[in-house]
């Protein structure tokens, strides 16, 4: 669990994204901090490490501009482009020479 905080990115459909601040961050929940929020969907993403690693996220409470969050599953991001790259030359499984 990291007990000091983090900077992040929550983003969301339409390109919507705020900078935030994350605190109590473990690998299932966290609590979160983003100035002037607004609305806010009950799903949406975050991002701790500039993109390597995103978290799906769901909406568990909020309180003006302060959120907890759980972390409903976590997408490696450099693994995933790998594993599109490793099958992009593959077309149904037959090679091309």
């Amino acid at each position: 669990m990291i007990k000091h905080y983090t900077e992040g990115l929550l983003f969301y459909d339409r390109g919507q994204e705020r900078r935030i601040v994350a605190y109590d961050v473990s690998l299932t929940n966290a609590q979160v901090r983003a100035d002037g929020l607004g609305l806010l969907p009950i799903h949406f993403y975050i991002t701790l490490d500039n993109f390597l690693t995103v978290g799906k996220c769901r909406l568990l409470w909020r309180h003006r501009d302060d959120i907890g969050v759980a972390f409903e599953r976590w997408i490696d991001i450099p693994q995933r482009i790998a594993n599109d790259q490793a099958g992009a030359g593959n077309c149904g499984g037959h090679r091309h020479r």
